[in-house]
């Protein structure tokens, strides 16, 4: 069975008038095409908030092992700082969904971000096929946007505090409780989104476009990724409003089919934004990301062919890059492409070599990487080695660079082998672009971490941030806060670890195209200060050899523009709830209103930042009277 929820929620004040009539029926009107799908409308009057959490009850009842799910909102989204509640709902930002209110007089009516994190993840655990589809300003990571303040809380918030008390949260703010969640937000957590004004309503630009790109794709879900949905559906809104002040945002699996639990064995992509009067166009990706001159790069159709791959449309080399962007140009005929296009590396300029040892079919496989080349025999340099050892594959690194690891020696285990391969050629480049920056070079970000001292105190922490190579163990678990300076301007933050195996992943891949900072904010992560069991735990990597302590690494990219990596790193859980300083009140998000721009491309950014911080994994737990570090 599949389940749609519905939910629209109505706002007459002068300033921010909303009506969601269009936006319903044009998402109702397209699951009743897909066909298969019960479907809850709740709106008007019965979208009061307890209207909502009783839906959400009776959504989860009625839930199947084997059922899908649809939240959907179209209204508006906010969030509040509640100045007389303890944490969880007090001391951090509290983003909410608003909720029709009772009367015609003001009063807070919402549904908050820990309620609808609950109810969703207790569905997802019964059918692990759930997605959010959030039509609605400062949506992507439902935890920020323009804090206004609340002094007295209304009776309902005051329930629910009482309600949460001290118990733990550990099911729901840890990182395990979400990755299976696919979220699509209307905009990123600074930003607003744009509605079309009709007769009868407002219909969302997300519900336009995503319902638009799933009828151009002549319905077939079971050929449509979210991966393909989210790259055409921010461009057409950026191509709309003429300005890139809406950032449709997707976290989750994003290369499952849409509205399914089913993968599809892609690579990692990028958006491709088409050039006005020339010939190829531009990836959301630069000199930040790796990309070079010479990297070659493929268009794929939208929806996938019956094997569920790409449906090539063309290919096209980098001629030139900047820093959060490259200019690509056809090999041979022209491609016509609509903004949003899925890119996908087909080879980079300077594969990685490696030293294969074994039959002629891992040759074979290092060959078809994008990423890869077969060592010469005769070459003196330190390589990669990919080799058969005591029956099983094993990956040795380059200078023991990052651990062995063992696969097994079948298909599965030599396409694991040669993806680990192709990681540490990806943690390279992320590596390499932090080490040309100086250390005293770091811009108007601040970065400062540690781990937390259990052993010390409950919430006591160790700062490690001065410490030129300290010793983690696993079992540890660490924050990093990153902080900006008062210098104005737009930034946009990422951190990632690279394990002991070599393997890039995000430490907040909420917001996987980065996090806008204002001047003085600080974000933490692997921080929160209701939980007694912190989120950055680290652990060894399965299959890596653990004989002795190996080095890793965090990575803080900073930009003036969205950081795009999709072709670097897949997305990771994510941090619920975190505990970010709550900003002073503003009028609005940002010190301008959007302003429409020349076709010309991606928006340029012209600074960047980036901190490496580099410590030692222990593979044995530390010692119950071990020592700060």
């Amino acid at each position: 069975m599949k389940h749609a929820l519905l939910i629209g929620v109505e706002d007459d004040h002068p300033e921010q008038r909303f009506r969601p009539g269009p936006s319903l029926a044009a998402m109702q009107g397209l699951l009743r095409d897909l066909g298969g799908w019960t479907i809850t409308r709740v709106e008007a009057a019965s979208a009061q908030r307890a209207g909502i959490l009783a839906a959400l009850a009776q959504l989860e009842a009625r839930i199947e092992p084997d059922d899908s799910c649809l939240f959907y909102f179209a209204g508006h989204g906010g969030i509040v700082e509640i100045g007389d509640a303890n944490p969880p709902l007090g001391g951090r930002p509290v983003f909410y969904i608003t909720a029709a209110r009772p009367t015609p007089a003001w009063s807070f009516e919402a549904v908050l971000d820990i309620e609808l994190s609950l109810g969703l993840a207790r569905i997802d655990r019964i059918c692990g096929n759930v997605s959010a589809i959030l039509d609605c300003c400062y949506s992507a990571r439902l935890v920020r946007g323009p804090i206004w303040p609340l002094s007295a809380s209304p009776a309902w918030l005051r329930d629910l505090a009482s309600q949460l008390g001290d118990a733990p949260l550990d099911p729901i703010s840890r990182p395990p409780s979400h990755p299976r969640i696919l979220r699509l937000a209307a905009s990123s957590s600074l930003r607003r989104t744009f509605p079309t004004t009709q007769a009868d309503g407002h219909l969302g630009r997300l519900t336009q476009l995503f319902v638009e790109v799933v009828r151009e794709a002549a319905l077939r879900v079971d050929r449509l990724t979210w991966d393909a949905v989210v790259h055409r559906v921010r461009e057409q809104a950026i191509w709309l409003l003429g300005c890139e002040d809406q950032w449709v945002s997707l976290a989750g699996p994003r290369r499952r089919l849409v509205f399914s639990d089913r993968e599809a064995p892609l690579p990692r992509t990028i958006g491709f934004v088409p050039r006005e009067g020339g010939r190829g166009g531009f990836i959301r990706a630069g000199a930040l990301q790796g990309v070079q001159i010479g990297d070659e790069w493929g268009l794929a159709g939208l929806t996938l062919n019956d094997d569920l791959q790409p449906r090539w449309q063309g290919r096209l080399r980098v001629v030139a890059t900047d820093l959060n962007r490259a200019l690509l140009e056809p090999v041979g005929d022209d491609v016509a492409a609509k903004p949003g296009t899925s890119a996908h590396l087909l080879g980079v300029r300077q594969r990685t070599p490696v030293r294969v040892i074994g039959p002629a079919t891992l040759a074979a496989a290092v060959r078809n990487s994008p990423w890869l080349v077969v060592a010469n025999g005769e070459t003196g340099a330190a390589v990669d080695v990919l080799c058969v050892h005591h029956e099983t594959l094993e990956t040795r690194s380059a200078n023991d660079e990052f651990t062995r690891s063992c696969f097994a020696d079948d298909a599965r285990g030599l396409a694991a082998a040669v993806e680990q391969l192709e990681d540490w050629a990806r943690a390279r480049l992320l590596l390499g672009v932090a080490r040309s920056r100086a250390p005293s070079d770091a811009g108007p970000i601040v970065v400062s971490w540690g781990r937390h001292a259990p052993e010390v105190g409950r919430n006591t922490c160790c700062d490690l941030t001065d410490m030129k190579m300290p010793r983690a163990h696993v079992g540890d678990r660490l924050y990093v806060r990153i902080s900006r300076t008062s210098e104005p301007g737009e930034w946009f933050v990422s951190a990632f670890m690279i394990d002991v195996a070599g393997r890039p992943k995000l430490l907040d891949a909420s917001e996987p195209d980065g996090r806008e900072l204002l001047s003085g904010e600080t974000m933490q992560i692997g921080w929160q200060p209701h939980q007694p069991g912190q989120s950055l735990e680290l652990s060894w990597p399965k299959g890596a050899r653990g004989e002795r302590a190996h080095p890793m690494a965090i990575v803080i990219l900073a930009s003036q523009r969205p950081i795009m990596v999709g072709h670097l790193v897949p997305g990771g859980h994510d941090h619920q709830l975190p505990s970010d300083q709550p900003r002073p009140r503003r009028a609005r998000t940002r010190g301008h209103l959007s302003q429409p721009r020349p076709r010309t491309g991606p928006e340029l950014a012209r600074a960047w930042a980036a901190t490496l911080i580099r410590c030692e994994l222990d593979p044995r737990p530390r010692a119950p009277a071990g020592g700060a570090a």
